[in-house]
């Protein structure tokens, strides 16, 4: 269906599932709504939800395609707290319902790390946390720069080896 650039078994178990759950220890215990930018194909949400799916997710992609996909792995993997939002971000900054009511927000290689910085921070509730996935550890230090000019505190960097690739990224 050509819903990610992940091609190979070993790239979507490794770079999609493992990956996504590199966020889960970082998931607080009250965390009860969490919002994903540009869904795709489910990574990071749908592999936390599983893991956790107590939490409501709230998955927003504009793509009908990745979205008809999204909606049938929900429902073939049960998944009761998941829904998704079949729109761009920026037409749900305008919505009461959306405005400050996450407790985390996730986006994953949807656009540079200052823009989307600043698409989420609307959706956050005050203190709400935005994990950031920022790909090579070389990156880092610019990552954390860019989202202090968006408002964020970084509180915590960790580096995640990545089997296949022998290279670090962060979260």
């Amino acid at each position: 269906m050509n819903l990610t650039a992940l091609t190979t078994p070993a790239q979507i178990v490794q770079q999609g599932i493992l990956d996504s759950l590199a966020c889960a220890p970082l998931l607080p215990r009250t965390a009860g709504r969490i919002i994903d930018i540009g869904s795709g194909s489910g990574f990071p949400a749908v592999p936390l939800a599983l893991v956790r799916p107590e939490i409501e997710f709230t998955l927003v992609e504009p793509s009908r395609k990745k979205v008809t996909f999204l909606r049938h792995v929900i429902r073939t993997l049960k998944l009761r707290f998941v829904q998704v939002r079949p729109s761009r971000v920026e037409a749900l900054l305008g919505e009461a319902a959306m405005s400050e009511s996450f407790d985390i927000a996730l986006a994953r290689a949807v656009a540079p790390l200052p823009e989307i910085g600043r698409m989420v921070l609307p959706f956050l509730r005050p203190g709400g946390m935005f994990l950031a996935q920022t790909g090579p550890a070389e990156h880092v230090q610019n990552a954390i720069n860019d989202l202090a000019e968006c408002g964020f505190e970084v509180t915590e960097v960790r580096p995640i080896v990545d089997m296949g690739q022998g290279w670090e990224k962060s979260v």
